[in-house]
């Protein structure tokens, strides 16, 4: 009946399966990987590599501890009154054990991002502003060894560098000026920074020196039970159906639904949906598990973790198109606009703009907000970057349209050309001051950090006041966390849909329901999530 028999099964090689898959064979169980794409490292390699951790052991070991107090007040905020108490206790609590238990235990080289503010610092209760963002040290690629290259690298970030470096040089907007010499050595040498260097020191811990075994190419189609129970799998390894039996449980950390167009529409709630992840996230999930009566839950989808971007012309990952975030927004000489040519939030900070893209106009039954346009000058074009194009380079009139007037922009795109010359013109009157009247924009630092330009007052602003202009309509781009997941206990056991756990089923990660963090996002925290339920999950089948 079995070609394969483990204690545990870990469907999924992010941060999720592969801490699950060192916790469960540190307790002394025979453990099998098993992974959909042809790589390892799953949607966390292609991150920033950010693990936001209150109460970090790290902060404790700067003489500068967290605040208690503070840090459950910042995630109670970012909650917004959606986190399932059981749930946020745990992450609460255990977060940081879990973190510290990786370095120790796993040898993963957590370091502190130096004076990397959290999100709302310092405007909502509890922030601070360094401290909580962890980030692996660079990871030499060579140590992976069979698995070198058997492991996903990032179109999304800058290769080979940390946080500090990128900050150091000037954050995203200074691409222009980045120690490009240095960050070539690093890649020709194969030296890993951000989600690739996490990945590398887990797949590390996992594959090479515990000699995990793991299969890629090797998606899970069924979940096998008997009494009640998931006692296995069926995974299609080489084109045929394989069992593989799981004497101790299953973990589903497969990621969410970003690549399921149908589900992406109905669960997010908007009327297109892409993503920048690997395309094998196929809510593979919410499948497996509602066959056998999984529950799922969900949180309000505006005001998670996703951005909105644009795809390069010819641009792929595994064959499908590549869609990229747009930051562009909160550089200097930039604004976003609706399709009446209106500014309706703050660029420069996500967490602002996304539930104003979600918005709903109930008298004519449309989003207003919805696309939003990025709308650029000849300004931004001279100093900065768009995408991958440096100033001076042309972008294809198919990307980026181009128009002598905000009037004739305005044709090109399809949107309100009066409305966009005056909301332009309504921008440059203080776009070279200290604030901004209308949005705030600029106000965060870490909006600044990211994608300021420190040559001006407001790190965030500058006019659109030299001709031509440009502008691109942007489309809502997933990055694998999505608003419904499997429903969990503080076990990471998956609830049936009757309320009681089903035995031998866990789920970690972006498959799990973000019920211990509620209805708000700070980077870094999906991580944490995985790290931490996979831990639980492992600890609870093997009875650790």
């Amino acid at each position: 009946m079995w070609e394969r028999e483990v204690d545990f099964v870990a469907v999924g090689s992010g941060l999720g399966g592969l801490t699950a898959a060192l916790h469960a064979h540190d307790l002394g169980g025979e453990v099998l990987v098993l992974e959909k794409a042809p790589k390892l490292g799953g949607v966390c390699a292609y991150s920033g590599g950010e693990v936001f951790v209150c109460n970090n052991h790290l902060m404790e070991a700067e003489g500068r501890p967290d605040d208690p107090v503070a840090s459950r007040a910042y995630l109670d905020f970012l909650a917004g009154g959606y986190a399932q108490k059981d749930l946020a206790d745990v992450f609460y609590e255990q977060g940081p054990v879990a973190a510290k238990w990786v370095q120790e235990q796993a040898g993963v080289r957590w370091q502190i991002i130096r004076d990397f503010p959290d999100y709302y610092f310092p405007h909502a209760p509890g922030t601070v502003g360094h401290g909580r963002y962890l980030e692996p040290e660079l990871f030499e690629g060579a140590q992976l060894g069979d698995w070198q290259k058997k492991t996903y690298t990032t179109p999304h970030m800058p290769p080979g560098v940390t946080h500090e470096e990128l900050f150091a040089w000037g954050g995203l907007s200074a691409m222009p000026r980045w120690d490009f010499r240095t960050m070539g050595k690093r890649v020709s040498q194969d030296i890993r920074g951000m989600g690739p260097g996490m990945m590398g020191w887990f797949v590390k811990a996992a594959m090479v020196d515990r000699g995990i075994d793991a299969w890629v190419n090797s998606p899970v189609t069924e979940l096998i039970v008997e009494g009640g129970r998931v006692i296995g799998v069926v995974t299609d390894k080489d084109g045929r159906a394989v069992r593989v039996k799981a004497r101790r449980g299953v973990l589903l950390a497969v990621g969410g639904y970003d690549w399921n167009p149908q589900m992406a529409k109905y669960y997010e709630g908007l009327p297109e949906w892409k993503s920048m992840t690997q395309p094998y996230m196929e809510g593979d999930n919410l499948v497996l598990g509602g066959e056998i009566g999984a529950s799922y839950a969900g949180v309000p989808s505006y005001n998670l973790g996703m951005f909105f971007g644009y795809q390069v012309p010819g641009e792929k990952h595994e064959g499908r198109p590549l869609w990229r975030a747009s930051w562009e927004g909160g550089y200097p000489h930039a604004i976003w606009v609706n399709k009446a040519g209106e500014r309706f939030a703050d660029e420069s900070f996500y967490r602002d703009y996304l539930p104003r893209c979600h918005d709903w106009d109930g008298v004519n039954q449309e989003h207003p907000n919805y696309p939003p346009y990025l709308i650029i000058d000849q300004n931004y074009r001279d100093k900065y970057a768009f995408c991958s194009y440096m100033p001076g380079m042309d972008v294809p009139d198919s990307l980026l349209k181009k128009a002598d007037t905000p009037e004739e922009l305005g044709a090109l795109l399809g949107i309100d050309g009066a409305g966009l010359a005056k909301s332009i013109a309504r921008f440059n009157e203080f776009a070279d001051g200290a604030t901004d009247p209308d949005f705030g924009r600029g106000r965060y630092p870490w909006a600044a950090m990211m994608v300021g330009d420190r040559s001006r007052p407001n790190q965030n602003m500058g006019p659109l006041d030299k001709p031509p202009y440009y502008g691109v309509r942007l489309t809502a781009v997933g990055v694998g966390v999505n608003a419904v997941g499997l429903k969990t206990d503080t076990q990471a056991r998956v609830q049936h849909v009757r309320g009681r756990p089903i035995d031998g089923l866990y789920a970690a990660g972006n498959s799990a329901a973000l019920l211990d963090v509620g209805a708000g996002y700070q980077s870094g925290l999906s991580s944490l999530r995985g790290l931490l339920w996979g831990w639980i999950a492992a600890r609870h089948a093997m009875g650790g």
